[in-house]
């Protein structure tokens, strides 16, 4: 059964890779046949890995590699900074496939989007936290704490990375030819993870104002304590002066930090650090409530079955020689991106002509930025990775990595094919690709919907005769269908709906327009 539905998947692949081939424009199909490589330090921080082994922080060279296409004469280019995944930890440390710069699937990616017109940096991080600590009274807060700590580290450093770039177009005659008004990150793993958190945690205290307000605190006799704490960490950006750990800091971090360490030191503060655009594959946020009406856009890839990453909102789990550790609820792929599309975040995307998205007609998300995978072989949760056998291997627990390097390129194909209409039209690249706004917003049949937010009644109401209505909540289920209605004017009734977002899918005989509605009290 998994052979066949992987054989009809490659089937539906190829015809689509057929399709997209007509797509011959810059930023949509490849232009140039060679890339270069740049090896360049970005910036230095001080890692948490030698605590680990009883030593001190120690200050680490921030490295990524730049990928140019070769003979392009455009000098202001699309700059997407790709972030590798690895457990934030080292490979082979960390029981992983992968989680080099150098990796398989990180080279492939890099290069094929080189080669559609854009400039790539595989960009490090920092890496380093306690996934093995086993304690069943501490270990969960030790996890969690220091995994929250090593993707704060991570956030730092893709906004370093960012003012990196911004810096070199401004003092260093950009010497990559970016155009620093047009930047994407883009996550594989966990790199999904530092993808997402940088798009969408803004500021410190959206770490204190989770959905559950102790989830990033360790208790205490006189409180919750925060287990990061701005003073010492120094700011989500890393823009604030060097930070210093006391005794103070020492006792809250249950002796991990001495009296004496630095935490974090900012790189070319004075620039932006803002983006665009973010991608994640196989990531997930770390709270669903970071995210926020009016935020960049938002394209996923995941698998639904992925075990340790997990699509909805559910607990993390990092893979031990004991077996699976829990860490913290987090929200992946299948819980964010409705709220991404609900939040109207995503409208850009529903600008594309249906011609030039052969890959979004074949997602069965049914949301415009989600590209779901089923079916993967051996049930694998990263299928776009793949491992040189004659590497070195991956240390025990991880099962058999994938080695078969055509299977992983037809992934990267539906991803690639994918992502780069919607690269065009969320970055401004006069792709050409766009449909008209008659068409787009449903001016042709004159769509009003009102008001929003609603307490117990929305008003929809058209010019084209309104057919059916079908309102979907935010993981994607049906809870209300409203057929043969035949009307210009209908009241849609709140009965039974909780507060919150919902999609309304309005169907008339030309077509269907979707729109958010909201319920309050």
């Amino acid at each position: 059964m998994r052979f066949l539905k992987l054989f009809t998947f490659l089937l539906t692949l190829a015809v689509c890779q057929t399709m997209v081939a007509q797509n011959t424009g810059r930023y949509l199909s490849p232009q140039f046949n060679e890339v270069t490589v740049t090896t360049v330090q970005y910036g230095t921080n001080f890692t948490f890995l030698p605590i680990i082994a009883g030593a001190r922080p120690r200050r680490q060279p921030l490295v990524a590699r730049i990928y140019t296409p070769v003979g392009d004469a455009e000098t202001a280019r699309p700059l997407i900074i790709y972030l590798k995944t690895g457990n934030f930890f080292p490979f082979p440390a960390n029981g992983s496939c992968g989680g080099a710069l150098n990796d398989s699937s990180n080279v492939e990616f890099a290069t094929r989007l080189a080669k559609l017109g854009y400039v790539v940096a595989v960009a490090d991080y920092r890496a380093g936290w306690i996934p093995t600590a086993a304690d069943p009274v501490t270990g969960p807060i030790v996890r969690r704490s220091t995994l929250i700590n090593a993707a704060y580290r991570g956030v730092q450093d893709v906004r370093t990375c960012i003012r990196y770039f911004r810096r070199n177009v401004a003092e260093s005659g950009n010497q990559f030819g970016v155009d620093p008004s047009k930047i994407v990150v883009w996550g594989q793993g966990t790199g999904g993870y530092l993808s997402m958190a940088s798009a969408y945690l803004n500021t410190y205290n959206e770490i204190l104002t989770t959905s559950d307000p102790l989830k990033y605190t360790i208790p205490s006799p006189n409180g919750p304590i925060p287990m990061i704490l701005e003073a010492y960490n120094g700011n989500i950006y890393g823009t604030s002066p060097m930070t210093i750990a006391d005794a103070t800091y020492e006792a809250i971090s249950g002796g991990i930090f001495k009296a004496g360490d630095t935490l974090s030191v900012p790189n070319h503060v004075g620039y932006s650090s803002d983006f665009n655009l973010v991608v994640n594959m196989g990531g997930a946020l770390g709270d669903s409530t970071w995210l926020d009406d009016g935020e960049m856009p938002l394209i996923s890839f995941h698998v639904l079955t992925d075990e340790f990453a997990p699509c909805g909102t559910d607990v993390l789990n990092v893979p031990t020689i004991n077996g699976p550790l829990p860490v913290v609820e987090v929200s992946g792929s299948c819980a964010m991106q409705p709220y991404a599309e609900a939040y109207g975040n995503n409208d850009i995307f529903k600008t594309i002509a249906p011609s030039s998205d052969p890959y979004g007609a074949n997602s069965t998300s049914g949301l415009v930025g989600f590209y779901p995978f089923e079916g993967t072989p051996d049930d694998t949760s990263s299928p776009w990775e793949w491992t040189n056998p004659a590497g070195v291997p991956p240390p025990a627990p991880t099962a058999d990595c994938n080695v078969d390097a055509s299977i992983a390129r037809t992934y990267i194909d539906t991803i690639i094919g994918y992502y780069a209409p919607r690269g065009c039209v969320a970055l401004g690249l006069n792709c050409n690709i766009t449909l008209s706004a008659k068409n787009l917003y449903g001016f042709e049949v004159g769509l009003q919907v009102s008001p929003v937010p609603a307490t117990d009644v929305v008003n929809i109401s058209a010019k084209e005769l309104i057919r059916q209505i079908y309102v979907y909540d935010l993981n994607g289920r049906l809870v209300k269908a409203l057929t043969a209605i035949d009307q210009l004017n209908f009241q849609l009734q709140r009965t039974g709906l909780q507060n919150g977002l919902y999609i309304a899918e309005i169907r008339f005989d030309q077509g269907t327009a979707k729109q958010r509605i909201i319920f309050t009290n």
